[in-house]
């Protein structure tokens, strides 16, 4: 994409937090865990229904939330919300894409729509939230950028085709990301997750809410790939 977004009119504020893929499992266990140590939470998915319900479930342990509708399947919507949020005061120091087309299929019957789709969703997404948030972290001398990674990235299967190369080609751009980000105090964390996320099992999402927590206190600036193997 040509249309590259200007930079940030404002410094990022460390201390609130983007969520791209706001869903109800790793999405909101990790603004759950933020919202306790005092982030302010700006809240970003597709549905805004949902949306509102998990804003008002934050509200009531007195966190204070906004909400963006985005869709990462288009990223030019995608960079255009962003750009909003990023031309406001105190922008999000803290993002979190975990966002990921999860759709069986293998790549000899896949078409070329749904192979284009998923890299969009998977991969282009997460570039064009690093693109438009970078110019804030630097204007403040640094920021995280948390990227929800998968064992698929490690090891591919054949079902889930084009999701393992939404994860290989996630934490490609995680690793680009790093080197270029380094020098200006930006951590880029990715957490592969190395197993199916569920409540009550060792990857439950507070689990992994608590790593992102720890990650922005703990990491150097830079690329780190963490792996999850459950708590």
């Amino acid at each position: 994409m040509s249309d590259a977004t200007s930079p940030s009119l404002y410094p990022a504020d460390a201390r609130h937090l983007l969520v791209i893929g706001a869903g109800p499992g790793i999405g909101a266990a990790t603004a759950r865990r933020f919202a306790r140590d005092g982030y302010r939470l700006t809240l970003a998915a597709r549905q805004r229904d949902k949306l509102e319900e998990l804003a008002a479930d934050l509200r009531s342990i007195g966190a204070e939330v906004a909400i963006v509708r985005i869709d990462a399947a288009d990223p030019w919507q995608l960079r255009a919300a962003l750009s909003e949020l990023y031309a406001a005061p105190s922008p999000p120091g803290v993002v979190l894409y975990n966002v990921a087309q999860l759709t069986p299929d293998d790549l000899l019957s896949a078409a070329p729509g749904d192979l284009v789709g998923a890299y969009l969703v998977d991969v282009v997404g997460g570039v064009v939230a690093a693109q438009v948030a970078v110019p804030a972290m630097r204007a403040s001398g640094g920021g995280t950028l948390l990227f929800t990674g998968g064992g698929l990235a490690d090891q591919p299967h054949p079902s889930l085709a084009t999701l393992s190369l939404g994860k290989l080609g996630l934490r490609g751009v995680a690793n680009l990301l790093g080197a270029q980000l380094a020098d200006d105090g930006i951590r880029v964390f990715t957490l592969t997750v190395n197993g199916p996320v569920e409540p009550g099992t060792p990857f439950d999402p507070e689990h992994i809410a608590e790593r992102y927590r720890r990650a922005v206190d703990d990491a150097k600036p830079g690329f780190v790939d963490e792996h999850f193997n459950g708590a």
